[in-house]
């Protein structure tokens, strides 16, 4: 990759070291962290998606709710709802920003790169996604980040404090499109998201800005990820304080049979102060955990003891987040597919393990001799309408200086 014409653009987390002065091309270098981060994110997504790209028998009705299964999956939601997701935004925006200054700093044009880079995304793999499982993420995001595109030279000038301010009037116009743009439900449902998706994109954008994702820093003392920590866990009290005011201020109706009082949309009748306070809920839940769970990875892997050797055994399955989300929904369907409504959650919830023991061996194994994952490099290609290389090339050693380990050949 690095040095050559056709270098591939950055993956997020991968930034290139200074070159010494009439030296050869700078090796790359990761931020190994956002690679761990990456892909706890996607364990959180994918676990979320178990119960729902196949109903569980729990969820159909056909097998009561028991003990052992409330508590499982009260405590993953807790843990991941929203906040997987919120974290994968964040990492984008981040991703987002390496892309565009690697592209720049090769001399190609990055918005034209931005906007090949998600169009293929989204058309070629988020929309075939989409028409086999609903709750695609693939498609809205990439959505997004062509809404995200145009914004990026504003972003990246002026103050590091800029893209918080964007992110910060995202989250409060999210909430009123619904209300401006009158349209159907599920309609209504993906407005409301883009403004808040793009809030944590920018969110993003500003973390990437930071000297600290400076590679020449790693390891340098820094209250970043620390105070990361403690906003992400404020956040969520806060989002909690705001849904239980919802509920307090405005408490759902009930016909006298006991049922929700459904609209015409078919959904259960609430006053807009409720939905406000719970895009509140859902915006700081969803940013404290994402803030959260970055933070503690960073601080972490900084420390370099024993729990940085185990995150760091994770970084394989994070450079192909793409191969493994839309391999997730592949396995789901074929395995529990034929069997919708009744397979136990518990069952559910053990294959998605399994899947992600049998990847993260796939992942490392794979890596060691390929630079990209299968789909990331048919998305490349894609992108850049030219064959890539696929498999590594054995690192060069100069005389006397053996390739650092961070290299990326």
């Amino acid at each position: 990759m690095a040095g050559e014409p056709m270098a591939e653009t950055v993956r997020a987390g991968e930034v290139r070291a200074p070159a010494a002065a009439g030296g050869p091309p700078a090796a790359r270098r990761r931020v190994e962290f956002l690679d761990v981060a990456r892909a706890l994110a996607m364990v959180g997504v994918v676990l979320m998606n178990v119960t729902a790209v196949v109903f569980s028998a729990e969820s159909a009705g056909t097998r009561p709710m028991d003990t052992a299964v409330s508590v499982v999956d009260g405590a993953l939601s807790l843990l991941m709802s929203g906040k997987a997701r919120a974290m994968l935004m964040v990492l984008l925006g981040i991703g987002a920003v390496l892309a565009w200054r690697a592209a720049d700093g090769r001399g190609e044009r990055p918005f034209a790169l931005m906007l090949r880079r998600y169009a293929a995304l989204g058309l070629l793999f988020g929309l075939p996604h989409l028409l086999v499982f609903s709750g695609d993420i693939l498609t809205h995001y990439s959505i997004t980040a062509l809404v995200l595109a145009p914004l990026m030279p504003v972003l990246l000038s002026g103050g590091r404090w800029r893209p918080l301010a964007v992110a910060a009037a995202c989250f409060a116009a999210a909430p009123f499109v619904e209300y401006a743009v009158p349209v159907p439900g599920e309609w209504s449902a993906l407005l409301l998201l883009v403004p808040q998706t793009l809030g944590f994109f920018c969110a993003g954008v500003w973390l990437a800005r930071r000297p600290e994702l400076d590679p020449g820093r790693d390891g340098e003392p820094s209250r970043l990820p620390a105070a990361m920590v403690w906003t992400g866990l404020i956040g969520q009290v806060l989002g909690i304080a705001a849904l239980f005011a919802s509920d307090l201020l405005f408490p759902r109706e009930f016909g006298p049979d006991g049922v929700p009082v459904l609209g015409p949309d078919g959904t259960p009748v609430t006053a807009p102060g409720a939905e406000l306070l719970t895009s509140v809920f859902a915006t700081l839940s969803g940013l404290g955990g994402a803030l959260f769970y970055l933070g503690l990875v960073w601080w972490l892997m900084r420390r370099r003891r024993g729990a940085a050797r185990v995150l760091g055994g994770l970084a394989p399955l994070g450079r192909m987040t793409l191969t493994v989300y839309l391999g997730s929904t592949a396995v789901f369907l074929l395995v529990m597919g034929p069997w919708e409504t009744q397979v136990p959650m518990l069952a559910q919830y053990a294959l998605a393990a399994v899947y992600f023991a049998v990847m993260l061996v796939f992942a490392r194994l794979w890596s060691a001799r390929f630079r990209y994952g299968p789909l990331e490099w048919v998305w490349r290609m894609l992108v850049h309408l030219r064959p890539l290389p696929l498999r590594r090339r054995p690192r060069a050693v100069r005389a006397g200086a053996p390739a650092g380990p961070d290299t990326v050949p």
